[in-house]
């Protein structure tokens, strides 16, 4: 009976001797939450093939700027208004901006970079349709295709924790380019044949007598100016997760737009967060990772003069009486220093996908309820 009375009395959870207590680590704490999750994104931008993958796109992306600076600056018909603010020396010099600001860890100067690019591009785009369309589009196609591959293989690694194969990222995001491309450039080009619209019943307002009409009708115009105006809004906010949910999803164009779309609309508080969260820490591992850079090169450039003579700083430095070697080593050198100019672009261009990647899978497991490592693979046939 006291056994009995003992054994009831006992806790069953009590710890037996001997037994030891398992430690709470903080990972038990945090593996149902999403947010912290979210800090893998700089890490993973890191990765071989994804950093790569960055520094490809940054590439092409300045081939296609050099390429419009050099065209425009030899057929000044390819702009329509004097006021050529979108010219792409114009943007070049602002991406130089950017990064000269992470270089030199200016906060401020990198935030202005950023307005003044945003606005460059409003302007440029409302005064100049013409060479902004032919700048775009490329611009479109490099991104598009690029971020697609980055966004698959940051996808797999996130969500199941596993290195996609090349056939999993890059061929499955060629063959689905049509896609991609349509999903980014399909809302902008109805915005603009909405624009086009308006354009044309301007020219009401020209002809005597029908310009009454045109007055009538300019309510209507208004609607639509309003309709393409939201329009663009909404794709501007949404953009970052329509290249992911191409990569993730098994769907085309239009249903990636509307699901980013949705996703917005109906939680437009927790997409900002994790859009704020992202975006600070973005700009934190940029920051980090373009110093690093900087002081790499200015270690190397400390220790290749340090027992050299006054020739090996005219080479490093380009400055003083270089004859004809001395300039040639001295582009040389540029050449690499670009290089790693062009990493630091890859690892920004990487990291912005990644993150986009994080963000929209986990919209998506607040929206939907699907799980994190849900990614849809197409069915192959043996």
């Amino acid at each position: 009976m006291n056994l009995q009375r003992s054994a009831h009395n006992t806790p069953s959870n009590a710890p037996a001797k001997g037994v030891r207590e398992p430690n709470i680590m903080l990972c038990d704490l945090t593996e149902e939450l999403i947010w912290p999750r979210v800090l893998r994104a700089p890490a993973l931008a890191l990765s071989p093939s994804r950093l790569i993958s960055g520094c490809v796109g940054a590439f092409l992306l300045i081939l296609i700027l050099r390429f419009y600076a050099l065209l425009s600056g030899s057929d000044s018909t390819l702009s329509s208004s004097p006021d050529r603010s979108l010219m792409p020396d114009s943007i070049a010099m602002l991406g130089e901006r950017f990064i000269n600001a992470l270089l030199q860890l200016d906060p401020i100067a990198l935030s202005n970079a950023s307005i003044d690019t945003a606005t460059m591009i409003r302007d440029g785009i409302m005064h100049d349709p013409l060479i902004s369309f032919f700048l775009g589009l490329p611009i479109i196609v490099v991104l598009s295709l690029v971020g697609g591959s980055i966004s698959r293989s940051a996808a797999f690694e996130f969500a199941q924790g596993r290195f996609a194969t090349r056939e999993e990222t890059l061929y499955f995001t060629l063959r689905r380019a049509r896609q991609f491309i349509g999903a980014i450039a399909g809302p902008l080009a109805f915005s603009a044949a909405v624009f086009f619209i308006i354009a044309l019943g301007g020219l009401l307002l020209s002809i005597p007598i029908v310009d009454i009409l045109g007055a009538v009708l300019y309510s209507l115009g208004l609607l639509l100016g309003i309709l393409a105006t939201l329009v663009l809004l909404l794709h501007v906010v949404a953009a970052p997760m329509i290249i992911p949910a191409l990569s993730i999803e098994g769907t085309d164009a239009f249903d990636a737009i509307q699901r980013c779309y949705a996703y917005v609309i109906g939680r437009p508080l927790r997409y900002l967060t994790y859009v704020l969260i992202l975006t600070l820490l973005g700009v934190f591992a940029a920051i980090l990772f373009a110093m690093i850079a900087r002081v790499s090169v200015e270690m190397t450039d400390w220790a290749a003069g340090f027992i050299a003579n006054d020739a090996t700083d005219r080479a490093l430095t380009g400055q003083g009486d270089l004859g004809a070697t001395k300039n040639f080593a001295h582009q040389v050198i540029n050449f690499w220093r670009n290089i790693i100019n062009l990493i630091i672009a890859g690892y920004i261009i990487s990291l912005f996908f990644t993150s986009a990647t994080i963000a929209y899978l986990a919209i998506r497991r607040i929206c939907d309820g699907q799980g994190l490592t849900e990614i849809w693979e197409p069915v192959t046939h043996d």
